[in-house]
């Protein structure tokens, strides 16, 4: 249930730090930092870029640190460091990707809401997804609720990818939309990051397959849409495309909606045959 905050007139903002997660983000990075200047902290968490995402950053103000996971990345994993190893005195944490914008909106609302007399320990927000110039409103199924805003030392992250707040505190919604452009660095970026999605999507259901162990399935976060995910695994390019496009929508947003929902049905392909290949692999099989 979403809650609605109210601002106070005498209230005084708590301190709020932003935390922005970056690979290779040269070109995205100066309009995030842009739409955090309000914010108490900036700091940069780099992956190891190797263009000029740390020089870009500092230019704007920004903190700069940076931290390369051992092994596979996991999202969860590098904004938990964030808050631990950051060097972060705020009370509260904002972490926003180096593709995505805070409008001044949602801004307002976010410091309304931190405002509240015993506010809870983190807040979930939600984007507006930008494809080709169109907010793909209905494709993308808004609102999707991402863990965003935390009080610092009250919650952590995980689930890996799919991303949640770990349990042990109060989470509230914050319903003014941020802005996120996920395919602003074209398809071969867009290409790359599902691919990796999809290599650690396919290792959770070969497991999930092999033991029938809901943990191998990350995330307790719609574990029960997971699991069916994983027992239909060989019709989940038709089912996503059917998603998107027929149930949700996204035959409503032009031929964006389209294009969009055939990339994602491409995805889920994609993961299929990754567990087509994994299954074969411990199988003995050739490929």
């Amino acid at each position: 249930m979403t809650t609605q905050y109210a601002l106070g007139q005498n209230s005084t903002r708590p301190t709020i730090a932003a935390v922005v997660l970056c690979l290779n983000e040269a070109s995205n990075l100066p309009r995030a930092l842009a739409s955090l200047t309000w914010c108490d902290e900036r700091l940069v968490v780099d992956s190891g870029s190797n263009d000029e995402s740390q020089e870009v950053a500092k230019r704007a103000g920004a903190v700069v640190l940076e931290h390369r996971q051992p092994g596979r990345f996991m999202i969860t994993e590098q904004r938990n460091w964030a808050l631990k190893e950051g060097g972060l005195s705020s009370q509260w944490v904002l972490f926003l990707d180096a593709d995505e914008e805070i409008s001044s909106q949602c801004q307002l609302a976010i410091e309304q809401a931190i405002r509240v007399k015993d506010a809870p320990e983190g807040f979930e927000l939600t984007p507006r997804y930008w494809f080709m110039g169109r907010w793909l409103k209905y494709t993308q199924g808004y609102p999707n609720w991402h863990p965003r805003l935390v009080q610092r030392e009250m919650l952590t992250f995980e689930g890996g990818v799919w991303e949640s707040f770990a349990p042990g505190g109060r989470v509230g919604r914050i319903t003014t939309p941020y802005e996120h452009y996920a395919f602003s660095k074209g398809m071969d970026d867009w290409l790359e990051r599902h691919i990796r999605y999809a290599n650690w999507e396919s290792e959770q259901i070969v497991n999930y397959l092999r033991w029938s162990n809901q943990d191998d399935l990350g995330t307790k976060r719609k574990l029960t849409l997971r699991i069916l995910s994983a027992q239909l695994w060989p019709a989940r390019p038709l089912l996503r495309f059917l998603q998107k496009y027929v149930v949700q929508g996204g035959f409503r947003e032009g031929w964006q909606g389209l294009l969009f929902a055939l990339m994602m049905a491409t995805y889920d392909l994609i993961t299929v045959v990754k567990v087509i290949e994994k299954r074969r692999h411990t199988a003995g099989k050739a490929l």
